[in-house]
Order: C-alpha cells, then structure tokens, then sequence
C-alpha cells in the first residue's frame, strides 16, 4: 500500500477524518504529476489510460485519490472511475457524477459494490502489444473529422447484436489516430485510438468494428495493423476487449498483442 506522505508534495494533500475511533487513516489527493508517475508506472499496461490521462489536455479533468490509487476522470459529460488497488475508492465514489463508468479489478469492483449499485458488469481483457509487424494495406485510409458520420453509421451496425462500441466520441477521431476501409461510399471497417499521448508514451486503441456482411476478410486486422503502424514509438500500447469475443482475441494476438489482466466494466450508481 502507498502511503500518501511519501508521495504528496506540500499542497497536495486533502485530509479525510478517519471514520473509525480506534484509529486515523490518512486519505489524499494527489496533484502532482511526478508522484503519480512514479505509481502508475508499477503496471503501464493497466495503467495505460491513466497515463495518458497525465497528457496536458485531459489533466485538468481528473482527480486523483490515495492510498492506493484511485481516479475520477470528469469528461465526456459523465464520471470514469479507474483503480489501481482499493484503499481509496470509497473517498473518490463522493467526488464522481452519476452515473459513474467503472474500469476497474475484480476486487475494486467488490469494493466499489459496498458503496454503490453497480449494473452492467462485462468481463474484460486488458492487452498489451509486444511488437509485430504493422503493415499498412493498401486498401486502408487514414480517417479524419469529416468521416465521422460514416464511422457512427457503421458502429450502428452493430446495435442490434450489441457489438457496437460503446465508447466513441466524435472528438477521439480528431485528438487520436483513426484508419477505415471502404467499399463505395460506405465505411465497412474502422479502428482507431481512445487516447494517445506521445508525451506520457502511451496509447490505448479501440473502437474497432467491421460491417457484419464483411467480417472474415482481414479487414479488422488491416485496421488496427494501420492505427499501430501511425503509433510506432510509443512505449506502452494496450487495449481492452471482452473476455468472450475469441475472434477478436485471435486477431489481436495475430498483431504482437498478449493477454496482460483480466478486468471489468460496469456502470456504477448511488446505492
């Protein structure tokens, strides 16, 4: 367990009262960016989004609970709750907007159970890319603002099964690395990045689909083979699928991608 006084610099630190007498248990916030480094680096591939949530544009929106690690990232007109162990989710559960997404370890999940309804639960895999080749087919194109409605017409694709993504917002295909493939006038396959941050060294891609009438084609390989290629350099790159998509699984693996931890996803409400 970290204890925050070894951590927070003068400033950083918010003092909870203990709530039991028989003892004082010293709760933080952490604002300093070296010392919460220094925590996430223990486990880069976990902690790939946090740290690319160290990148100056995403900083501002975050908040950031010890002993252990905790974070509430305000962005995307919600709350993400992220824990790196379960010494501070309950002080961090007061400080998010409900509903709160959860991205979190089976024991953070239990931890955060006590303190609020948590629906929605999927089992998770986090992956990490190891290297591998990233050769960009010709028949892939990089994606910009303007195809932002052919990429949500084709996630809509899969509404209807529940294979959409269901973490994609119009400002990821300008502030990220986006590819697709199309036939005509129609996006049939895409991938792309929920974060990058060549400051922090870290990425974390997603928001990949292909059209159901063209799956078993290579196209979702040739797509996220591309969004690496375009992320060459970055030390950590990671992504999250579900632990029972086994073609996915194949394909990404395939890449240079390997099974790092197990997590969930779930959506957290107040109790």
């Amino acid at each position: 367990m970290i204890r925050p006084s070894a951590y927070a610099p003068a400033g950083s630190i918010l003092f909870i009262p203990a709530r039991s007498p028989r003892f004082s248990l010293l709760m933080a916030t952490l604002s300093n960016k070296s010392d919460i480094r220094t925590i996430l680096q223990r486990d880069r591939i976990w902690c790939v989004y946090a740290l690319g949530d160290l990148s100056p544009r995403m900083f501002p929106k975050c908040q950031w609970f010890t002993p252990d690690l905790t974070l509430v990232l305000h962005d995307y007109g919600t709350s993400i709750l992220f824990a790196h162990g379960t010494g501070s989710i309950r002080e961090a559960l007061a400080h998010v907007t409900w509903p709160v997404h959860l991205q979190v370890q089976s024991d953070a999940l239990d931890e955060v159970a006590r303190h609020a309804t948590v629906t929605n639960v999927k089992h998770m895999i986090r992956m990490a890319w190891t290297g591998g080749s990233t050769r960009v087919s010709d028949r892939v194109t990089r994606l910009g603002a303007s195809d932002v409605p052919a990429i949500e017409r084709l996630y809509a694709d899969g509404e209807s099964t529940g294979e959409s993504p269901d973490f994609f917002y119009p400002s990821m295909v300008t502030d990220g690395v986006f590819f697709g493939v199309s036939k005509g006038e129609d996006l049939i396959a895409a991938a792309g990045t929920h974060l990058m941050s060549r400051e922090e060294g870290a990425a974390a891609i997603g928001n990949v689909y292909v059209r159901r009438d063209r799956r078993g084609r290579g196209l979702g390989r040739a797509v996220t083979a591309a969004v690496l290629h375009e992320l060459a350099g970055i030390e950590t790159i990671g992504l999250n699928v579900r632990a029972d998509n086994d073609a996915a699984i194949r394909v990404y693996e395939s890449l240079g991608f390997v099974r790092h931890c197990d997590f969930r996803e779930g959506l957290a409400t107040p109790p």
